[in-house]
Protein backbone atom coordinates (compact mmCIF):
# COMPACT_ATOMS: atom_id res chain seq x y z
CA UNK A 1 0.00 0.00 0.00
CA UNK A 2 3.06 2.26 1.29
CA UNK A 3 4.45 1.60 -2.57
CA UNK A 4 1.46 2.53 -4.04
CA UNK A 5 0.96 5.76 -2.33
CA UNK A 6 4.30 5.98 -3.25
CA UNK A 7 3.90 5.52 -6.90
CA UNK A 8 0.71 7.77 -7.01
CA UNK A 9 2.56 10.73 -5.13
CA UNK A 10 5.45 10.56 -7.89
CA UNK A 11 2.74 10.47 -11.04
CA UNK A 12 1.19 13.20 -9.52
CA UNK A 13 4.45 15.13 -9.01
CA UNK A 14 5.29 14.69 -12.50
CA UNK A 15 1.74 15.47 -13.70
CA UNK A 16 2.03 18.85 -12.05
CA UNK A 17 5.66 19.66 -13.28
CA UNK A 18 4.53 19.07 -16.73
CA UNK A 19 1.10 21.19 -16.68
CA UNK A 20 3.78 23.92 -14.87
CA UNK A 21 6.18 23.62 -17.74
CA UNK A 22 2.96 23.49 -20.56
CA UNK A 23 1.97 26.52 -18.91
CA UNK A 24 5.30 28.39 -18.97
CA UNK A 25 5.49 27.46 -22.46
CA UNK A 26 2.33 28.65 -23.39
CA UNK A 27 3.34 32.43 -21.31
CA UNK A 28 5.87 32.58 -23.47
CA UNK A 29 4.43 32.45 -26.68
CA UNK A 30 2.16 35.90 -27.08
CA UNK A 31 -0.75 35.36 -29.60
CA UNK A 32 -2.27 38.61 -30.48
CA UNK A 33 -5.41 38.34 -32.58
CA UNK A 34 -7.83 41.32 -31.40
CA UNK A 35 -7.28 45.23 -30.86
CA UNK A 36 -8.89 47.96 -28.71
CA UNK A 37 -11.43 49.83 -31.09
CA UNK A 38 -10.39 47.89 -34.27
CA UNK A 39 -12.48 45.38 -36.81
CA UNK A 40 -11.00 42.16 -36.34
CA UNK A 41 -7.22 41.37 -37.15
CA UNK A 42 -7.66 39.35 -40.29
CA UNK A 43 -3.81 38.33 -39.58
CA UNK A 44 -2.45 36.52 -36.45
CA UNK A 45 0.28 37.81 -34.95
CA UNK A 46 2.64 35.30 -32.42
CA UNK A 47 5.73 36.23 -31.11
CA UNK A 48 7.61 33.27 -29.34
CA UNK A 49 10.17 34.39 -26.48
CA UNK A 50 10.51 30.68 -25.31
CA UNK A 51 14.45 31.28 -26.50
CA UNK A 52 15.16 34.10 -23.84
CA UNK A 53 16.20 33.53 -20.18
CA UNK A 54 15.82 37.13 -18.98
CA UNK A 55 12.25 37.48 -17.59
CA UNK A 56 12.80 41.34 -17.91
CA UNK A 57 13.21 41.26 -21.47
CA UNK A 58 10.51 38.61 -21.78
CA UNK A 59 7.90 41.04 -20.40
CA UNK A 60 8.65 43.03 -23.48
CA UNK A 61 7.05 40.58 -25.65
CA UNK A 62 3.65 41.34 -25.51
CA UNK A 63 3.90 45.35 -26.15
CA UNK A 64 6.35 44.14 -29.31
CA UNK A 65 3.25 41.47 -30.31
CA UNK A 66 0.73 44.16 -29.92
CA UNK A 67 2.43 46.83 -31.56
CA UNK A 68 2.96 44.47 -34.73
CA UNK A 69 -0.79 43.34 -34.93
CA UNK A 70 -2.26 46.66 -33.77
CA UNK A 71 -0.15 49.33 -35.63
CA UNK A 72 2.43 47.93 -37.78
CA UNK A 73 0.49 45.94 -39.32
CA UNK A 74 -2.62 48.18 -40.36
CA UNK A 75 -0.14 50.76 -41.45
CA UNK A 76 1.53 48.54 -43.90
CA UNK A 77 -1.62 47.28 -44.44
CA UNK A 78 -2.67 50.95 -45.84
CA UNK A 79 1.22 51.53 -47.45
CA UNK A 80 1.16 48.62 -49.32
CA UNK A 81 -2.48 47.80 -50.10
CA UNK A 82 -1.38 43.94 -50.24
CA UNK A 83 -3.56 42.02 -48.20
CA UNK A 84 -0.90 39.88 -45.87
CA UNK A 85 -3.53 37.10 -45.34
CA UNK A 86 -4.14 35.60 -48.24
CA UNK A 87 -0.12 34.20 -47.98
CA UNK A 88 0.02 34.71 -44.52
CA UNK A 89 -2.84 34.09 -41.97
CA UNK A 90 -0.72 33.72 -39.27
CA UNK A 91 2.54 35.75 -39.07
CA UNK A 92 5.60 34.67 -36.02
CA UNK A 93 8.13 36.32 -35.12
CA UNK A 94 10.47 33.71 -32.89
CA UNK A 95 13.04 35.52 -30.72
CA UNK A 96 16.42 34.61 -29.68
CA UNK A 97 19.27 35.52 -27.36
CA UNK A 98 22.54 36.78 -29.68
CA UNK A 99 24.22 33.69 -28.62
CA UNK A 100 21.10 31.48 -29.69
CA UNK A 101 20.32 32.70 -33.14
CA UNK A 102 20.42 29.88 -35.58
CA UNK A 103 21.32 31.90 -38.28
CA UNK A 104 24.86 33.55 -39.41
CA UNK A 105 26.75 35.87 -37.53
CA UNK A 106 26.27 39.67 -38.09
CA UNK A 107 22.37 39.10 -38.64
CA UNK A 108 20.12 40.82 -36.33
CA UNK A 109 16.74 39.86 -37.95
CA UNK A 110 15.98 37.31 -40.55
CA UNK A 111 12.59 36.89 -43.02
CA UNK A 112 10.79 34.12 -43.38
CA UNK A 113 8.37 32.49 -45.52
CA UNK A 114 5.14 34.35 -42.63
CA UNK A 115 7.47 35.49 -39.86
CA UNK A 116 11.07 36.28 -38.74
CA UNK A 117 13.58 35.58 -36.50
CA UNK A 118 14.99 38.24 -34.41
CA UNK A 119 17.82 39.00 -31.92
CA UNK A 120 16.72 40.21 -28.94
CA UNK A 121 18.49 43.39 -29.00
CA UNK A 122 16.66 44.35 -32.35
CA UNK A 123 13.15 43.60 -31.63
CA UNK A 124 11.77 43.35 -28.35
CA UNK A 125 14.40 45.57 -26.82
CA UNK A 126 14.26 48.65 -28.90
CA UNK A 127 13.55 51.71 -27.69
CA UNK A 128 11.18 54.09 -29.21
CA UNK A 129 8.18 56.16 -28.77
CA UNK A 130 5.64 53.77 -29.17
CA UNK A 131 7.32 50.86 -26.99
CA UNK A 132 9.29 48.00 -29.37
CA UNK A 133 7.97 47.33 -32.77
CA UNK A 134 9.62 46.09 -36.37
CA UNK A 135 9.34 47.16 -39.62
CA UNK A 136 12.00 45.83 -41.21
CA UNK A 137 11.55 42.36 -41.73
CA UNK A 138 7.82 42.20 -41.88
CA UNK A 139 8.37 44.49 -45.42
CA UNK A 140 10.30 41.11 -46.21
CA UNK A 141 7.43 38.80 -46.26
CA UNK A 142 5.09 41.99 -47.39
CA UNK A 143 7.36 42.83 -50.11
CA UNK A 144 7.40 38.49 -51.33
CA UNK A 145 4.20 39.74 -53.36
CA UNK A 146 5.90 41.68 -54.89
CA UNK A 147 7.37 39.06 -57.70
CA UNK A 148 11.41 39.44 -58.58
CA UNK A 149 13.33 42.48 -57.02
CA UNK A 150 16.28 44.21 -58.04
CA UNK A 151 17.59 44.55 -54.68
CA UNK A 152 16.58 43.43 -51.19
CA UNK A 153 16.13 46.63 -50.02
CA UNK A 154 14.45 48.51 -52.30
CA UNK A 155 11.74 50.76 -50.94
CA UNK A 156 12.61 50.13 -47.96
CA UNK A 157 13.99 53.81 -46.90
CA UNK A 158 10.68 55.61 -47.70
CA UNK A 159 8.35 52.41 -46.84
CA UNK A 160 10.27 52.24 -43.21
CA UNK A 161 10.42 55.91 -42.48
CA UNK A 162 6.49 56.36 -43.78
CA UNK A 163 5.93 53.40 -41.32
CA UNK A 164 7.30 54.71 -38.22
CA UNK A 165 5.73 58.41 -38.79
CA UNK A 166 2.09 56.82 -39.06
CA UNK A 167 2.54 54.24 -35.96
CA UNK A 168 3.51 57.46 -34.01
CA UNK A 169 6.94 56.94 -33.62
CA UNK A 170 8.32 60.23 -34.26
CA UNK A 171 11.64 60.05 -33.16
CA UNK A 172 12.66 57.40 -35.22
CA UNK A 173 10.78 59.01 -37.81
CA UNK A 174 13.16 62.35 -38.01
CA UNK A 175 16.00 59.87 -37.52
CA UNK A 176 14.37 58.04 -40.91
CA UNK A 177 14.26 61.20 -42.56
CA UNK A 178 18.09 62.28 -41.42
CA UNK A 179 19.54 58.66 -43.17
CA UNK A 180 17.83 59.25 -46.18
CA UNK A 181 18.90 62.98 -46.80
CA UNK A 182 22.18 61.48 -45.91
CA UNK A 183 21.88 58.97 -48.52
CA UNK A 184 20.83 61.42 -50.99
CA UNK A 185 23.55 63.70 -50.43
CA UNK A 186 26.29 60.48 -50.90
CA UNK A 187 24.84 59.36 -54.19
CA UNK A 188 24.90 62.77 -55.50
CA UNK A 189 28.92 63.32 -54.57
CA UNK A 190 29.29 59.85 -55.90
CA UNK A 191 28.25 60.12 -58.73
CA UNK A 192 29.71 63.76 -59.31
CA UNK A 193 33.29 62.48 -58.33
CA UNK A 194 32.29 59.02 -60.37
CA UNK A 195 32.95 56.98 -57.08
CA UNK A 196 30.09 54.49 -58.01
CA UNK A 197 31.05 51.69 -59.24
CA UNK A 198 29.59 50.97 -62.51
CA UNK A 199 27.58 47.85 -61.79
CA UNK A 200 26.39 49.78 -58.62
CA UNK A 201 25.16 53.05 -60.66
CA UNK A 202 21.50 51.82 -61.38
CA UNK A 203 20.79 50.71 -57.96
CA UNK A 204 22.30 54.02 -56.29
CA UNK A 205 19.99 56.15 -59.12
CA UNK A 206 16.59 53.95 -58.01
CA UNK A 207 16.95 54.34 -54.57
CA UNK A 208 18.02 58.37 -54.86
CA UNK A 209 14.79 58.58 -57.36
CA UNK A 210 12.28 56.65 -54.68
CA UNK A 211 13.74 58.64 -51.85
CA UNK A 212 13.43 62.24 -53.40
CA UNK A 213 10.30 61.18 -54.63
CA UNK A 214 8.62 60.38 -51.38
CA UNK A 215 10.95 63.71 -49.76
CA UNK A 216 8.73 65.94 -52.21
CA UNK A 217 5.22 63.83 -51.57
CA UNK A 218 5.11 61.24 -48.90
CA UNK A 219 1.85 59.90 -50.36
CA UNK A 220 4.31 58.94 -53.22
CA UNK A 221 5.35 55.45 -50.97
CA UNK A 222 1.52 54.15 -51.12
CA UNK A 223 1.50 54.93 -55.02
CA UNK A 224 4.60 53.01 -55.48
CA UNK A 225 3.19 49.79 -54.38
CA UNK A 226 -0.08 50.51 -56.61
CA UNK A 227 1.84 51.18 -60.00
CA UNK A 228 4.32 48.61 -59.72
CA UNK A 229 4.22 45.96 -62.23
CA UNK A 230 4.77 42.59 -60.92
CA UNK A 231 7.26 40.41 -62.70
CA UNK A 232 9.40 37.30 -62.26
CA UNK A 233 12.19 37.86 -64.46
CA UNK A 234 15.47 36.36 -63.61
CA UNK A 235 17.19 38.83 -65.68
CA UNK A 236 18.59 41.83 -63.59
CA UNK A 237 18.18 44.52 -66.45
CA UNK A 238 13.93 43.63 -66.40
CA UNK A 239 13.59 44.02 -62.62
CA UNK A 240 15.54 47.49 -62.60
CA UNK A 241 13.23 48.44 -65.74
CA UNK A 242 9.92 47.85 -63.86
CA UNK A 243 10.99 49.90 -60.63
CA UNK A 244 12.53 52.71 -63.34
CA UNK A 245 9.12 52.70 -64.97
CA UNK A 246 7.02 53.27 -61.90
CA UNK A 247 9.33 55.97 -60.70
CA UNK A 248 9.08 57.78 -63.80
CA UNK A 249 5.16 57.14 -63.76
CA UNK A 250 4.88 58.82 -60.64
CA UNK A 251 7.79 61.65 -61.04
CA UNK A 252 5.40 62.66 -64.50
CA UNK A 253 8.02 61.81 -66.89
CA UNK A 254 10.75 63.85 -65.06
CA UNK A 255 13.00 60.86 -63.72
CA UNK A 256 13.20 59.04 -67.14
CA UNK A 257 16.43 60.65 -68.35
CA UNK A 258 18.11 60.42 -64.96
CA UNK A 259 17.53 56.85 -64.53
CA UNK A 260 18.48 56.10 -68.17
CA UNK A 261 21.93 57.92 -67.62
CA UNK A 262 22.32 54.88 -65.11
CA UNK A 263 20.43 52.06 -65.73
CA UNK A 264 20.24 49.45 -68.87
CA UNK A 265 17.05 49.35 -69.50
CA UNK A 266 13.61 51.57 -68.86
Amino acid sequence: MCRMKQGLKLIVSALSLTILCILAQAQDVITVSTCPKRPSIPVTFKVDCSHLSDLATKQLCRPFAENQACKVFWVYRNITGIRLEGTCPTFTYTIYEKDKFPHPAGEGGVALRCGADYIADYSVLIKSDIGPYDVHEILHVYQQELGALPYQHILFGPSMAEARRETGDEKGYEEALIRLKAEMKGTEEGFAKGSIRPENQCLSAELYTEASLYLKDAKNVDEFYRRLERGRSKEMAERQGRFNRMYDAISGGTMKQYLLAHCPRF
